[in-house]
């Protein structure tokens, strides 16, 4: 019983994190976010906008920007191609929003650009081909006021780090289920010696 406990455990720990992903798919079949999209140890929710980088994050500013170096902004990117731009997702939305049906550069950006700050940096999580070809992520210098609505191809990502309650490890439960099981067994050794005892 013991072992089987572990097991679980462990088979629990060795799930892939990204399973609880849930696209978020308007009426006309747009794709406008996603959320349960993981990223390192942390659990975001994802929201795409057609507009500029000053409307989106209110001002367009490092301050404001979810991710505040190319590293962490890549690794979103690679988060948003592997969890949400998927092959598997490919019937359940007809396009994202802000882009065409075939082809989307999403910006995630993570400083402003230092010799002229009415440009940011962005890393782009970008696919092309209506069956999702994906062309991994690379850098991009959109102007801060510009809107996306302006080519079909472009829309910028927010990512909300997902605040949940603590939740033990599947370790943890383990432990759990294996003191909770002794605690049976003691008690019902007891009441065994203490029915003998009477008898």
């Amino acid at each position: 019983m013991i072992a089987g406990l572990i097991g679980m455990g462990l088979l629990a720990n060795a799930m892939p994190a990204f399973a609880a992903v849930k696209l978020n798919v308007d009426r006309s079949g747009t794709l406008t976010g996603a959320t349960g999209v993981v990223i390192g140890k942390n659990t975001y929710n994802v929201d795409f906008f057609d507009n500029s980088c000053t409307v989106v994050f209110g001002t367009c500013s490092a301050s404001k920007f979810d991710f505040k170096t190319d590293v962490t902004a890549r690794d979103a990117a690679s988060a948003l191609l592997n969890q949400v731009y998927t092959t598997a997702n490919v019937k359940t939305y007809s396009r994202v929003l802000g882009c065409e049906a075939g082809i989307c550069d999403s910006y995630i950006p993570y400083q402003l650009f230092a010799g002229d700050p009415s440009y940011a940096l962005a890393i782009v999580a970008a696919y092309r081909g209506t069956d999702r070809k994906f062309v991994g992520a690379g850098p991009a210098y959109p102007e801060i006021n510009t809107s996306t609505t302006a080519d079909s191809s472009v829309n910028y990502v927010r990512f909300t780090m997902q605040t949940v309650a603590a939740v033990p490890e599947p370790a943890t439960w383990a432990m759990m289920l294996v003191g909770f099981g002794m605690v049976g067994a003691a008690s019902r050794s007891r009441r065994r010696s203490t029915a003998t005892t009477f008898a």
